[in-house]
C-alpha cells in the first residue's frame, strides 16, 4: 500500500485534487481510501455529496466503536472508499490527531492507495500523522501571491513543509491564474533551483469547480483525456 499526504494552504484546491485524483485511481482498478484529516473544517464529504452516519469524529468520541463502520463505499465508483469527518462537529481545542494514526494503520493494509487530505496550512496539530506517510504532495496556488514576491513566497512555503520530515516530497501547481512566462519561470525555479520535483501544473478549469459544487468527481463525466486524469496517471507512475 502507498500512503500519500496532500498538504497546502487554504484555498489551494488540495481537497478537490485529493477527491478527483483518488476517484480516477479507483476507476482504474486501484482500491483507494480517501481520508479527511481536517478535524476542524472537514469538507471532503462535500466533494462527493454524501452525509455519512459514522465519521472520524464518531471514533474520537467513542474509540471502542467498530472501525468497519467508519469507511463509506462510494457507490458511484467501484474501489473507492471514504473515511470522512463530520462537518457539523463542534470545534474543540487539541483534538487527538494521534488517534487518527490508529485508523490509518488499521485500514491501510486493505488498500493500494491511501490519500490523506491534511488540514489547511502547515499541519502542526496533525504532525502525528507524518510518520504514516510514504510521500507528501504540496499543492500551491500561485495566484494568491503578488508576482514580485512569488518566488520568495514559494521558496519559504516549500522549506516549511519540507521541515515536516517527509523526504519524498513533491509539488503540484494548481489553478495558476498568472502570466504564462511567470508560470514557466516558477516551474523552472521549483524543479531546477529548489530541486523539488514537480508532479504537474493543473490549469484553472471551471468544470472542476462545478464538480465540487455538484458533489461529483470530474472523472465520472468521461474525462478520459482531461488534466486530472493525466495527473492521476502521473500519480500511478510515480508512486505505485
Amino acid at each position: 500500500m502507498v500512503v500519500i499526504g496532500i498538504t497546502g494552504f487554504e484555498g489551494s484546491g488540495k481537497t478537490a485534487l485529493t477527491s478527483n485524483i483518488g476517484a480516477c485511481l479507483a476507476m482504474r482498478g486501484i482500491r483507494t481510501l480517501l481520508v479527511d484529516a481536517d478535524l476542524y473544517f472537514p469538507n471532503l464529504a462535500f466533494q462527493f455529496g454524501v452525509t455519512p452516519k459514522y465519521t472520524i469524529h464518531s471514533y474520537l468520541e467513542n474509540p471502542r466503536m467498530d472501525l468497519e463502520w467508519l469507511t463509506y463505499p462510494y457507490v458511484e465508483i467501484r474501489n473507492l472508499h471514504l473515511l470522512l469527518g463530520d462537518p457539523n462537529a463542534p470545534i474543540r481545542h487539541r483534538l487527538p490527531f494521534k488517534n487518527l494514526t490508529t485508523l490509518i494503520e488499521y485500514f491501510k493494509p486493505a488498500y493500494g492507495a491511501v490519500l490523506i487530505d491534511f488540514p489547511s496550512g502547515l499541519p502542526i496539530d496533525a504532525h502525528p500523522l507524518i510518520p504514516e506517510l510514504d510521500y507528501q504532495v504540496l499543492v500551491i496556488d500561485p495566484s494568491t501571491v503578488p508576482l514580485r514576491n512569488l518566488k520568495d513566497w514559494v521558496d519559504s512555503a516549500i522549506r516549511k513543509f519540507l521541515h515536516l520530515g517527509i523526504e519524498d516530497f513533491w509539488v503540484i501547481l494548481n489553478k495558476p491564474l498568472i502570466p504564462e512566462k511567470n508560470l514557466e519561470d516558477l516551474e523552472k525555479f521549483i524543479s531546477e533551483e529548489l530541486e523539488v520535483p514537480l508532479l504537474g501544473t493543473v490549469p484553472y478549469d471551471p468544470l472542476i469547480l462545478e464538480g465540487t459544487y455538484n458533489g461529483t468527481p470530474i472523472c465520472t463525466w468521461g474525462d478520459e483525456l482531461g488534466v486530472i486524469t493525466k495527473l492521476s496517471y502521473t500519480f500511478e507512475e510515480v508512486f505505485f
